[in-house]
This record gives structure tokens, C-alpha cells and sequence, in this order.
């Protein structure tokens, strides 16, 4: 609230209004702070003369110039709920800080509603005189009068109540929720259990707290509008009675719990697709494979009719090289639907790694032959390897070597023991990828920012990452855009 400076004497109270005959003129004549506070202006439409002392104000026409407006929304609640209750011909007796002069005064206020001559609810306060405030302005009081404006001010709805649902006390926030429900606080009824759509979990809740010492759960309130509250509960007890009580704190959390079952629906939908997919997959993969196995057969069996130096036989294998790449897409779709599933069979053995590189190096060789592909093979142990997987990665790697360089640019494979590692380097001279880029290389469904133009879907690095993690191995990439990059595969040596 704004205040203006304490002037050096006090002008009478201004002219009664209109229409409030001998009632006001008793009230000015009292030595205790009287006024009336009009809610819809937010203004004090009259106040007697110790009002206007403790507003520091030279005439109500000063005052009513003032800034009456709530200081934040804990105040402003606090308001509606008081003039809700007051429009009913009710009066409340409550403790209020104001702050004439910029100064914090503490004072037990009785609030009585009064009509204006325009038919409006107003709001008489009687604000006591200096002494019945003495006790707050000492010390002891500093720490339990911040605690108590810190609880009317919360967005929190926090109430007390008696083991059987009596209420015992609201702050501002969870009156407000009470009105909203048209709840009283009925005597003999279980007030608390009445706010919820189905008052046995309610009910059990509290059962939980006042035998555990404290419950939460998140139930519906009742109405036909779906409102979802979290609820806590601690068993404590009450300072006045000293009876058993409940403290209740509540926070709405509707729109959290729309989002979840909305997420909830879509990943419900999700595995339907998923679910989808997987077969799809599965039934057009052997459809496929049916006739890839005769295709293979066939130019097979015409390739050795031929001859070996026969142009017949030449193309006969080019038939049965395309139908192997065919294959291997098919197991590459199958794998890529395997992991996201996460149902990748894996079946290590102790094998030597040498000849699995040497193999996926011919079959690059021999799809791209104005490629030149460089092996560096070292003295290398026996390691426990799925051979499909660590060939499906290889494939993997020299495809993208490939498809990212420029035409006739060579690749250089090299593998190598370093102490308890084996490492399996892929080595490209290409377009290389942006730094912005590495850290998501491996995400799946990613592709780097200068690959646009270029065939991909950004499952593989995904499926390489995947397979290495069931060796116990790693996979790492160095790179410099516009001059190649460098995949490692990292082995465990047992």
C-alpha cells in the first residue's frame, strides 16, 4: 500500500456519507481505528478519527487517494474469501498487517460487512487502538509472524483438521478452494473426505497419516469438472486443543495429470505401430528372401554352365552379388527393428576377427570397384565376437565411407592390439562431420547438418553403438569437416 508522509495534525473525519444516519457519527466518536473499506475501488470510503491517525492521514479524501490495492495475490485471495463470508451477514475476527508510513503494524482485527448506499458489500474494520498491538511488536513474536504471513501468502492450499474431518483452520488458498465447492465446515460431517469424488480414498489416506505419521496420494475433487489435487498429510497436534489434528497441504495438478494420460494414450499408440512394423517387417523380409534364394540359385548354377572366363558367368555373379546386398538390407532393416525392440540375439564366440574384416573389404571391393581399400591387419587374439553383428558394423562403416567421399577416394581399414583392446579403424577422406554435430553422431534417427542431399536414415551409427555395447566394446569417432573422419571400434581382449 502507498502512504503519503505523516502530516502534523489530524483535520476531523470527513462528512459522513449519505443514507448512514446516527451509526457513523457513534462510530467517529469511538478512540479505536474504524474504517470502511470498499472492495470493488479498493479504497476507505470513511474512517473516524484514531483511523486516520493510524493511517497518518490529514482527511479521508487524503486517504481515499491512497493505493489500497493488495500488495500479492495471498492478500488478494485473502480479501475475496473475507468478502465472500461477509456477504452473508457474517464477521470474522483476524489478525491483518498494514503498513501506514511504510512501517509494519500488526493488529487483531474484527471485520463486519456494511452496505453502501449503492447496495454494495463494504467491509467495517475496527483495528482495536495502539495498545492491543503492544504484544506484536515484541521479538519473540518476529520468527511466528513471518511463518504465519509466509502460510497465507502460499499458493499452497493449507488447512488443520480434527481426526473426524472438522475443520480447523484454512489459509487464503484453500478457503478459496472450499468456496469454490460450496463446503462448509458442517458439524458432526466429514468435511475433509466430502471435497473428494469418492471419499473411501480419502478416508484411507488419512487412516495412512494419522497411523504412519504422514500419507500422500493425488485424488480427484468432487464436481463434475476433472480436477486432480496431490495430497499430503501429517499427523500433528493441535497447538489450541491439544488434540490429535491433520496438517493438509494440496497442490492442483489437473494439467500435469492430463499431459500423463495423454502421454500414456500415445505410447499405448506407439507400440501398436511398433508392434505394426515388427510385422510387417517380418513377413515382407520372407517374402523377399524366398525369391533372393532362388535368384541366388539360379545365377549360380548358369554361372557354372557358362564357364569361368565366359561374359555369362561374369554377369551371373554380378546377379548373385546384387542379390547378397539385397539380403544383407533385409537383415540390416531386421536388426535396426531388433534393437529398438531390444531383442537383438547375441551369441559370441572365440573367433578371429582378421577374416571378418578381410570379408567385408571384398564385398565393398567388389560393389565399388573405383574404390581402393587399404588393410592393415596386426598380430591380433582370438575375441568374443558375434560374427553377424561385427560384420553388419563393418558394413555399416564402409557403406558410409563410401557414400560420404568423393568418387575414387580410398578407405583405409586398420585393426590393431593396444594392451587389453583390440581396435577396428575406419578411415574416410571425405566431407568429415561439424563439430556442432559429434556429440549426436550416435543418437538415433540423426544425421549431420552437411549430409543433406545424401541417401540415409540415421539408424545406423545407432546400430553400431548398440552392437558394441554387447561386446563390452566402444565405438568412437574423430573427425575434421571437409578433410574425413576416423570410426574405432574397441574390443575387449579377455
Amino acid at each position: 500500500m502507498m502512504n503519503a508522509t505523516s502530516p502534523t495534525h489530524y483535520q476531523p473525519a470527513a462528512p459522513l456519507p449519505p443514507g448512514y444516519g446516527d451509526g457513523l457519527e457513534l462510530l467517529a466518536l469511538f478512540d479505536r481505528a474504524l474504517w470502511i473499506y470498499d472492495f470493488d475501488n479498493a479504497t476507505i470510503v470513511w474512517a473516524n478519527q484514531a483511523a486516520l491517525a493510524f493511517w497518518r492521514a490529514g482527511s479521508v479524501a487524503e486517504l481515499a487517494a491512497r493505493d489500497f490495492d493488495p500488495a500479492g495475490p495471498g492478500s488478494a485471495e485473502r480479501l475475496d474469501n473475507v468478502r465472500l463470508s461477509l456477504s452473508a451477514d457474517g464477521a470474522r475476527v483476524e489478525n491483518w498487517t498494514f503498513f501506514p508510513g511504510g512501517e509494519p503494524h500488526q493488529r487483531e482485527c474484527r471485520l463486519s460487512g456494511v452496505r453502501l448506499e449503492d447496495g454494495r458489500t463494504a467491509m467495517l474494520v475496527d483495528a482495536g487502538n495502539d495498545g492491543d498491538a503492544a504484544g506484536w511488536a515484541n521479538a519473540d513474536y518476529t520468527y511466528e509472524l513471518r511463518a504465519i504471513a509466509a502460510v497465507r501468502h502460499s499458493p499452497l492450499m493449507i488447512s488443520m483438521a480434527t481426526e473426524q474431518g472438522q475443520w480447523l483452520m484454512h489459509n487464503p488458498a484453500a478457503e478459496a478452494l472450499v468456496n469454490r465447492l460450496e463446503l462448509g465446515n458442517l458439524p458432526g460431517f466429514d468435511n475433509f473426505t466430502a471435497m473428494f469424488a469418492v471419499p473411501a480414498q480419502a478416508a484411507a489416506l488419512r487412516a495412512k497419516a494419522l497411523d504412519k505419521g504422514s500419507a500422500h496420494g493425488t485424488l480427484r475433487m468432487t464436481g463434475k469438472a476433472l480436477r486432480m489435487h496431490q495430497i499430503a498429510l501429517r499427523r500433528l497436534t493441535d497447538p489450541v486443543t491439544g488434540r490429535l489434528s491433520l496438517m493438509i497441504a494440496q497442490q492442483d495438478v489437473t494439467r500435469a495429470h492430463r499431459m500423463e494420460r495423454r502421454l500414456q494414450k500415445a505410447l499405448v499408440r506407439e507400440k501398436a505401430v511398433v508392434e505394426t512394423q515388427r510385422l510387417f517387417l517380418s513377413v515382407t523380409s520372407h517374402d523377399f528372401r524366398t525369391p533372393l534364394t532362388i535368384i541366388d540359385g539360379a545365377a549360380r548354377r548358369i554361372g557354372r554352365m557358362a564357364g569361368a572366363d565366359s561374359p555369362i558367368a561374369e554377369r551371373a555373379a554380378a546377379i548373385r552379388a546384387t542379390a547378397r546386398r539385397m539380403a544383407q538390407a533385409i537383415d540390416r532393416t531386421l536388426g535396426w527393428s531388433s534393437i529398438a525392440e531390444g531383442k537383438v540375439a547375441f551369441h559370441p564366440e572365440l573367433a578371429d576377427i582378421g577374416p571378418m574384416v578381410e570379408k567385408a573389404v571384398a564385398n565393398q571391393r567388389t560393389l565399388h570397384r573405383d574404390r581402393t581399400f587399404s588393410v592393415e591387419l596386426g598380430e591380433l587374439p582370438a575375441l568374443l565376437l558375434d560374427a553377424g553383428l561385427v560384420e553388419r558394423s563393418l558394413d555399416n562403416l564402409l557403406s558410409n565411407a563410401v557414400k560420404y567421399s568423393p568418387a575414387g577416394a580410398g578407405v583405409d581399414v586398420r585393426c590393431v592390439r593396444r594392451g587389453k583392446r583390440v581396435e577396428l579403424s575406419v578411415s574416410d577422406h571425405g566431407i568429415g562431420v561439424p563439430e556442432a554435430d559429434m556429440r549426436r553422431m550416435f543418437t538415433r534417427f540423426f544425421r549431420a547438418g552437411n549430409t543433406r542431399g545424401t541417401k540415409g536414415t540415421g539408424i545406423g551409427l545407432n546400430a553400431v553403438k548398440f552392437y558394441m555395447g554387447l561386446h563390452g566394446g566402444k565405438v568412437a569417432l574423430r573427425s575434421v569437416e571437409g578433410e574425413g573422419s576416423t570410426f574405432t571400434l574397441s574390443f575387449p581382449v579377455k
